[in-house]
């Protein structure tokens, strides 16, 4: 539940630390105090796009604080986790900041988060209800949600969901290889002359370099091997006879051994060592080296003529030797790939047919338990309404298939044109009806509901959620639009109810309502230091009976101070 919300700058209140219990809170106030104003930082702090100019005039950031108890539900730590959000205590805390530039800065339990991410964790957290909120009631793509959380379905829609997005991928794979297949048969003549030309060329990682270093060692003959005689000399020869030198030289640093102790050289000794075995493996390696007795003129032509098929198909084909490589065995393996193509599609197709019964199933599953629930969510629906004051209504969930008549198993995935009438949610589309009073047809909720009717359809809805829905807080706002009298008193008491199984804030202005309440805070509008300020402020059990005079509009008259006690005072 919400433990404690603080506001800092938001429109005209400019600090509010606000703590909040469980159960039933209402919030009251005079009309134009500022009410929305709290429901305004709720949205905030739950992620919601707003305006700069929310921010409080001369203020330099909006900020609002949130700190809830983690809820028990799997799917806010599931999210949590993969969020890398640290849940190991037994809050959870919300912040966030908005400066006049319009910079956000978001928190969850001190871990930097987007505004995106804030929306995602409060969806866990809070269950908002406004006029807009109730609106949403009147269209049809939320009904399915409201029967699926009702009936407790979520294991088995995740499990059809695994199965629909595993029919899903293998027609997407199935389409991508009739595709490939088809591109491959249009240009199978140039694809095949390509990979022909390309494979007899000599392509490989560095032949290009192989090649330029034969043609420039078979070119530079005589010069090489001067060069390696002249190295010899120096090595061994009269003109130079390094190696020979590298030895007497060594001879004499031992020689003086014998005079010096220590000997000061010693440590040049091994240098000197090293020195004269690598020399002598050099003479080794020139000794050993055989040139070509010629330029071999066949050979040369050989060279070149493999050079200048390169550099042709470099510039023919506008990349370098990786490249070349790279595509010619792109084109191997599409023309492998098109000679296998009908196997590998076949076996596409298979798979698509027992994906695809396996996703039948259990779509055919979950639709025989929604069909289940929705008479028990009915029945339900229709006690709520009867006691909030709608008895003759008479509330119907219609559950209608998308799958054709006689459609047999099997089939493409073809998007919103499928045969197969499967969506993401299975092949139900759900829609609530309503006939209003005895003897009318039912007709579709967005055809005939009145403001005051949808306020009580969507709070008999979620008092036949209670008990499934894991979100801890509910808010409501305008709730109480278009009623009065009786039907308040039993609003009121229906949300009394409700609060048995949730924390609940709910902003009134009927006096029916915020009586039902078991606390109840003020929103007041102020003048101070000439500038206007909204203050909330928890109320006492005086000043409540005070506050439901007001509402009642008669704070002075004793006969309304003495109901309002009575109202207080019922159990």
């Amino acid at each position: 539940m919400l433990r404690e919300l603080k506001i800092r700058n938001l429109a005209i209140i400019e600090s509010a630390d606000l703590e909040w219990g469980a159960g039933f809170t209402a919030v009251t106030g005079e009309t134009g105090a500022g009410k929305s104003i709290l429901l305004n930082a709720l949205k905030f702090i739950l992620g919601a796009k707003v305006k700069p100019d929310l921010i409080r005039q001369g203020a330099d950031k909006l900020k609002v604080e949130a700190v809830f108890d983690i809820p028990p539900a799997k799917a806010l730590k599931a999210a949590l986790a993969r969020l890398e959000i640290d849940s190991e205590g037994e809050d959870i805390v919300l912040e966030r900041e908005l400066t006049p530039a319009g910079k956000n800065r978001c928190r969850v339990n001190g871990s930097g988060v987007t505004t995106a991410v804030l929306e995602e964790i409060g969806a866990h957290l809070v269950d908002l209800h406004g006029q807009h909120h109730q609106q949403s009631l009147l269209d049809p793509a939320t009904h399915l949600a409201f029967l699926d959380g009702f009936s407790k379905l979520d294991a088995q829609v995740e499990a059809y969901h695994r199965g629909y997005r595993a029919w899903k991928d293998i027609g997407d794979r199935l389409r991508e290889a009739g595709d490939g297949a088809r591109r491959v048969r249009e240009q199978y003549d140039f694809l095949k002359f390509q990979a022909r030309e390309l494979e007899k060329a000599p392509l490989a990682a560095g032949e290009e370099e192989r090649i330029e270093s034969e043609l420039k060692m078979r070119n530079s003959l005589e010069r090489i091997g001067a060069g390696l005689q002249s190295s010899l000399s120096i090595l061994e020869g009269e003109e130079g006879d390094v190696l020979g030198k590298v030895v007497r030289l060594q001879k004499e640093l031992l020689g003086l051994g014998k005079f010096l102790s220590p000997n000061p050289f010693e440590a040049h000794m091994q240098p000197l060592e090293s020195a004269r075995d690598g020399l002598a493996d050099l003479r080794s390696a020139l000794r050993a080296y055989r040139l070509p007795q010629s330029a071999d003129a066949a050979r040369l032509d050989e060279l070149n003529a493999r050079l200048a098929l390169i550099q042709k198909l470099k510039a023919k084909y506008h990349t370098d030797m990786a490249g070349l490589v790279e595509l010619r065995d792109r084109r191997k393996r599409e023309l492998e790939g098109f000679e296998n193509s009908d196997a590998d599609i076949d076996g596409l197709k298979a798979g698509l047919a027992e994906a695809f019964v396996r996703a039948r199933a259990l779509a055919d599953g979950l639709s025989g338990q929604r069909h289940d629930a929705s008479r028990a969510f009915d029945m339900k629906v229709n006690k709520n309404l009867q006691g909030l004051g709608m008895e003759g209504a008479q509330f119907e969930t219609r559950i209608r298939s998308l799958v054709p008549a006689g459609e047999a198993a099997g089939g493409e995935a073809r998007g919103s044109e499928d045969p197969a009438g499967l969506t993401a949610t299975g092949y139900d589309q759900v829609e609530y009806f309503l006939a209003a009073n005895p003897g009318e047809p039912a007709r579709p909720l967005r055809q005939i509901a009145s403001g005051g009717e949808i306020s009580r359809i969507m709070l008999a809805i979620k008092s036949a959620l209670a008990e499934s829905d894991p979100r801890p807080l509910l808010v409501f706002d305008e709730l109480d639009t278009g009623i009065g009298g009786v039907t308040a008193n039993r609003v009121g008491e229906s949300l009394k109810e409700l609060a048995g199984h949730h924390q609940l804030i709910v902003i009134t202005h009927l006096h029916q309502v915020a009586a039902q309440a078991e606390r109840q805070k003020k929103v007041i509008k102020e003048l101070e230091g000439g500038r206007t300020v909204t203050r909330v402020i928890p109320l006492s059990a005086k000043e409540r009976v005070q506050e439901l005079a007001r509402m009642m509009g008669d704070e002075s008259s004793q006969a309304t101070l003495k109901h309002a006690r009575e109202l207080l005072a019922q159990p």
